[in-house]
């Protein structure tokens, strides 16, 4: 069943975390999008996710920008060619190989730069750093007293949309016939699980176990 918009909970976006005074989104843009609820119920919106406030927004009919109320109740959202799941925050699928959806949550910390010697700014080193971010499909420049640090965190998920933390224990669980081999692929490749190109080569070489 696919209701409009207008069906949709909704509530304005909470707490941000302002940079400049702008929201931080995923995409330059709103976008069309599908959601899926655990129900059945489908519904159609423009859609962007706010990574800062880990909120999923939405344009309404009247042109306000609103956040989708109740996530939990959600199995899916395909956004730009990509799916978004919620389990205690909004997951991003990257792919789904071996029946194992590999998927990230994306933290981002926000901090003062503080005046150091001769009022030069400094800042705690971080994970990535950004300089600028998009709003409305408008890029800003970050104000120069601060900035903002992106943390990933992956997840393997099954196919109901339940989501654990990736780890050797997770893939041997999952592949028990084949323990011995992923043992040795582990070891042999340094397999690091807190890096999406190891992650996403550690599933293929399950899928070609497994086939």
């Amino acid at each position: 069943m696919l209701l409009t918009v207008q069906s949709l909970l909704a509530q304005e976006p909470g707490d941000l975390v302002k940079t400049a005074g702008k929201y931080i989104y995923r995409f330059p843009s709103f976008a069309e999008g599908t959601i899926v609820f655990r129900n059945g119920i489908m519904n159609a919106a423009k859609l962007n996710y706010n990574i800062a406030s880990d909120e999923m927004h939405f344009i309404s009919q009247s042109g306000d920008t609103l956040s989708l109320a109740d996530p939990a109740t959600i199995y899916f959202i395909s956004l730009e060619g990509t799916r978004f799941y919620y389990q205690d925050g909004f997951l991003q699928a990257i792919d789904t190989i071996a029946g194992i959806t590999l998927a990230f949550r994306q933290a981002l910390i926000v901090s003062a730069k503080t005046k150091g010697a001769f009022g030069i700014p400094t800042e705690k080193p971080g994970a990535t750093s950004y300089n600028f971010f998009f709003v409305g499909g408008k890029k800003y420049d970050l104000d120069t007293d601060a900035s903002v640090e992106s943390k990933e965190y992956y997840l393997f998920g099954d196919t109901h949309g339940h989501f654990s933390k990736a780890n050797k224990e997770y893939i041997l669980l999952s592949f028990k016939e084949h323990n011995s081999n992923l043992n040795a692929y582990i070891k042999a490749h340094h397999t690091n699980f807190k890096k999406q190109d190891d992650l996403v080569q550690l599933l293929a070489y399950c899928s070609k176990l497994a086939n």
